[in-house]
């Protein structure tokens, strides 16, 4: 049984159809890389599936059971909650509480709706905060952290709610290119560890090497989808073979 199972989202805003019909599937330990051009629906298509955005039309399951239905608009607050414990997202912009340390921003979430007590919330955060090799900077606060230390945190704080799947939004699009790899590293440790994720990115290279499937969004339809190596080393459509010659070019 898939993790995770979308069928038929669509999405619009206005008269602009982003979203015209997507379906994929993700199975547990699987890592699922969408690439695609800018405006091309896939930043969409994430928000959709985190609960950012409702999506219009489709259903989404987790773990077999319906957990948005687009033709049922009478969700409460308490079952939006609920569904998007399901995920946790990792942001562009890191989006830490700047009055908070790196340790108390991971365990803000799992104190407020209760998951554990304080300290087997303090414990797991310290552990989770060694996992991405952040040890030492529990107590620094986000302005006393790099930008590839406070995506970490982020990390760190995503991991905190123990989300079936961990999601990322072009995590290392707000990094300087010398301290993308150390971001990027956390990710394929995660990855090695079989965590179930869902990865928006630009870096066409490590999805290459990370993802177990790959899909390329373009003007809100999934174009193509494959292994990693079918996607980007025997392309079937030209559209896919001009969006990887502008990436590598870039």
């Amino acid at each position: 049984m898939a993790v995770l199972e979308v069928k038929n989202f669509k999405k619009a805003f206005g008269d602009t159809e982003v979203l015209k019909g997507v379906d994929f599937t993700l199975e547990k330990g699987e890592v699922l890389a969408i690439i695609g051009p800018s405006g091309g629906g896939k930043t969409t298509l994430l928000r959709c599936v985190n609960f950012l955005e409702k999506a219009d039309e489709g259903t989404m399951s987790v773990n077999g059971k319906i957990i948005y239905d687009g033709s049922n608009t009478k969700m409460t607050d308490e079952e939006l909650r609920q569904n998007r414990l399901h995920f946790g997202l990792v942001f562009q912009q890191f989006n830490l509480f700047p009055q908070y340390t790196a340790l108390e921003n991971v365990t803000l979430a799992p104190n407020l709706l209760g998951k554990g007590t304080k300290e087997e919330n303090q414990y797991r955060a310290e552990a989770l905060l060694g996992r991405v090799g952040l040890s030492d900077k529990a107590g620094n606060y986000p302005c006393e952290l790099s930008g590839g230390q406070q995506q970490r945190v982020a990390i760190a704080r995503a991991l905190a709610m123990s989300p079936d799947i961990l999601c990322f939004d072009e995590p290392t699009s707000s990094l300087d290119p010398e301290i993308t790899g150390e971001v990027l590293r956390v990710i394929k440790q995660l990855a090695d560890e079989n965590t179930t994720m869902i990865i928006v990115t630009h870096e066409m290279g490590f999805a290459r090497e990370v993802a177990d499937k790959v899909i390329f969004i373009d003007e809100g339809v999934i174009a193509e989808q494959g292994a990693p190596d079918e996607i980007f080393g025997s392309p079937k459509s030209e559209r896919l073979r001009e969006f990887l010659g502008s990436m590598l070019r870039a």
